[in-house]
C-alpha cells in the first residue's frame, strides 16, 4: 500500500491551514540571512537595531557616526546595528521503509509528511525560506530553500509522490547539509529513530556547533511502542523484505518494552544535555495540534 498522501488537500486539509494560520515560528539563536525579515543575524548589517559602538576607522560610513558619543570621549565612534533576516528551515524528513509501519491505518510516513507540510507551510507565510530532504539509502531527494508560494507547492509535491523506502540515509543527509555550508538556521529532523541514535546524534551535534539550531522530532507507532502480542508471530523487515523471523513474542514483550524506552529516555537525555528542542507523538495525534502545542511552549521559553 503506497505511504505518501495522494494528493495535496490529504497533505494540507483546509482545517489543518486554518489551525496554523495565526501560528509562526522564529529562530532562537542568531541566524544568517540574504534580506531583510524578523530574526537576529550575526552579520552586521542595517536595520535600526543597534547594537554597539565601534572605533572609527577610515572607510566606515559617516552616516553611523555617533557625534555625541564622540563628542563625550573625545575619540569618534560608529553605531553597529544587527540586521534582521530572513530565516531558513531545512526540513529532512526520514522516508526508509521502517517508516511504513502502520496501526489502525495510521502510517507513520503519512504522519512525517504531514508535518513536514504544516512546518513549510508555517515558514512560507511568514515569508522565510523552507527547504526539504527526503532522506533514504535509495534515493534522497533534495528540495533548496526558497519562499514562494511556487516553492512551497513543490514541497508538497515531493511529499506527495514519494514514499518511503530502503534503509535510513539521516545521518548522511545531515553531512551534507553540513558539507555544503549552507547560511545557518533552522534543521528540523522528523523520523521514527528507530535505529542506532549515535551516528545520528555525532551529526546533529555538528549542525549545532555549526550555528544551526537542531529541532528533533519523533513520530511513534503505537504497535512498535506498546508491543501487543501473546503467541508465536511473523515479522518482516520493512527496509529489507528479504528479512523475516518468526519469533514467540511472550518471552520478549517485557525486554522489548524496557529496550524501547530506554532509546526514548536516550533521546530526550541527549538533547536535553545539547540545549536541542525533542518532540515526540504518536501517529494518532493530529499533526497541527503537535505543532501548535510545541510552538506555544517554545514562545513561553522564548
Amino acid at each position: 500500500m503506497p505511504a505518501a498522501p495522494r494528493t495535496l488537500d490529504d497533505l494540507l486539509p483546509a482545517s489543518a491551514r486554518e489551525a496554523l494560520q495565526h501560528l509562526e515560528i522564529h529562530a532562537r539563536r542568531s541566524v544568517d540571512g540574504l534580506r531583510h525579515g524578523v530574526h537576529t543575524s550575526r552579520r552586521i548589517g542595517v536595520s535600526t537595531d543597534f547594537d554597539h559602538h565601534k572605533n572609527y576607522v577610515p572607510g566606515d560610513p559617516l552616516k553611523h557616526m555617533d557625534w555625541k558619543a564622540s563628542a563625550r570621549h573625545d575619540r569618534y565612534y560608529v553605531k553597529r546595528y544587527i540586521e534582521e533576516t530572513a530565516l531558513a528551515v531545512r526540513i529532512v524528513v526520514d522516508r526508509s521503509g521502517s517508516m511504513l509501519q502502520a496501526t489502525e491505518g495510521a502510517i507513520k510516513y503519512v504522519q512525517a509528511c504531514r508535518l513536514a507540510a504544516s512546518l513549510a507551510y508555517l515558514v512560507v507565510k511568514e515569508s522565510d525560506a523552507a527547504g526539504l530532504a527526503l532522506s533514504s539509502a535509495a534515493q534522497t531527494i533534495w528540495l533548496p530553500a526558497g519562499s514562494s508560494n511556487a516553492h512551497l507547492v513543490r514541497i508538497l509535491d515531493a511529499l506527495v509522490v514519494n514514499d518511503a523506502v530502503a534503509a535510513d540515509n539521516l545521518a548522511t543527509s545531515l553531512r551534507t547539509i553540513l558539507d555544503r555550508a549552507e547560511r545557518r538556521g533552522i534543521v528540523a529532523v522528523i523520523s521514527d529513530l528507530m535505529f542506532d541514535p549515535q551516528p545520528l546524534q555525532r551529526e546533529l551535534g555538528r549542525l549545532q556547533a555549526q550555528g544551526h539550531e537542531v529541532l528533533l522530532f519523533q513520530v511513534r507507532d503505537p504497535t512498535e511502542e506498546d508491543f501487543p502480542f501473546n503467541r508465536w508471530a511473523q515479522f518482516h523487515c520493512l527496509e529489507n523484505p528479504a528479512v523475516k523471523h518468526r519469533l514467540d513474542t511472550v518471552p520478549l514483550k517485557r525486554i522489548y518494552r524496557e529496550q524501547y524506552q530506554a532509546l526514548l529516555a536516550e533521546w530526550r537525555a541527549w538533547t536535553k544535555r545539547q540545549g536541542q528542542h525533542f518532540v515526540t507523538f504518536r501517529t494518532t495525534e493530529p499533526v497541527e495540534r503537535v505543532l501548535a502545542d510545541y510552538l506555544a511552549y517554545r514562545t513561553r521559553i522564548a
